[in-house]
């Protein structure tokens, strides 16, 4: 499977993971996001892109509207970075500055497409790629404006979105919140490393320096933003995985599970207050947050009966962790 592919596969899942809680809320602003990079990508694949230049009528107008739809994308993505990160009265102008840009980058790339149709630039005959028409194959410097103005915002606002997610990482309590924009801060960096190579493959197509590289830069750029695409796909799925672990009590239920064999072990009939308290029972219980803390308490009282000989290194280790995951 190509990378272009999966990602589009993997951008569609998106927009399914967000269709419950728009659904629901009508302001999830991450279905905003996703859906247009979806049509973006379903756009811009190949075996559709020649379908899309041929209901418009112009070869091309499937990268304008991929493009259009992307960047849009993007500019949504910010601002929802904004509003999770930003202090609620601080948010105005930073919003406002953000829907400028994206409105202005829009417009430009927009107007220089439509400027080198006009002036022939983007002309009818197609390349000699194997894949769907490219007009950014076509060297004129009308060509050059509209992939340049694309690549340029996306690089930018990719940055701040890269830098924002590695910013707070570490303040992240969630486990899958970490790996999640973890994953979105990878998924822009190399979306960024692909972007500057469309750019200096645009270069090459403009000056005629070099061509022995545009084959090699263009297909950088096509895998390169395909596996960042899986990336920002897979991030941005992991924060909704979150919510669902959390209200399953999935990390309760485990750690239930990994206690029961040194309950089993430690467990003080004198302290144990029925078998219903047994851990293994507690992991498919209605509260397995309760069974197990008492779990926890029945082992610490055991062993401070004992007088502190029951637990070794290896299970004082577990214990903790299972606090941990409790009280987190």
């Amino acid at each position: 499977m190509s990378p272009m592919l999966a990602s589009l596969i993997a951008v569609w899942l998106l927009v399914l993971s967000r269709l419950g809680p728009f659904v629901r809320h009508r302001r999830d602003l991450m279905f905003y996001v996703a859906l247009p990079g979806a049509l973006a990508a379903t756009v811009n694949y190949p075996t559709v892109s020649p379908s899309v230049d041929t209901m418009l009528g112009r070869p091309g107008s499937s990268m304008l509207v991929a493009g259009a739809l992307g960047m849009l994308a993007l500019g949504l993505f910010r601002s929802a970075i904004v509003k999770a990160v930003v202090a609620p009265e601080d948010q105005e102008p930073v919003l406002r500055r953000g829907l400028l840009q994206t409105t202005a980058a829009i417009t430009a790339f927009c107007v220089a497409f439509a400027c080198a149709t006009l002036v022939g630039a983007v002309s009818d005959t197609p390349s000699l790629q194997p894949s769907a028409f490219d007009p950014g194959a076509q060297s004129d410097a009308g060509v050059f404006v509209f992939m340049a103005t694309l690549c340029l915002y996306m690089i930018v606002v990719s940055i701040e979105i890269a830098a924002v997610c590695v910013r707070y990482l570490p303040v992240m309590a969630s486990g899958l919140f970490r790996a999640g924009f973890g994953s979105v801060a990878v998924g822009c960096g190399l979306a960024v490393v692909g972007l500057t190579a469309k750019i200096l493959r645009q270069i090459v197509v403009l000056t005629f320096v070099g061509l022995d590289y545009e084959s090699p830069l263009q297909s950088a750029f096509e895998t390169l933003t395909g596996i960042a695409g899986l990336f920002l796909a897979f991030g941005l799925m992991l924060p909704a995985v979150s919510d669902r672990v959390s209200a399953l009590q999935v990390y309760e239920r485990y750690h239930l599970l990994r206690l029961h064999r040194l309950w089993s072990r430690t467990a003080n009939a004198s302290v144990v207050m029925d078998s219903v308290s047994v851990p293994l029972r507690g992991v498919l219980s209605k509260d397995p947050r309760a069974r197990l803390h008492r779990a926890l308490v029945e082992i610490l009282d055991s062993n401070l009966a004992a007088g502190g000989s029951l637990l070794n290194a290896s299970d004082s280790k577990l214990v903790k962790k299972s606090e941990g995951a409790l009280y987190a």
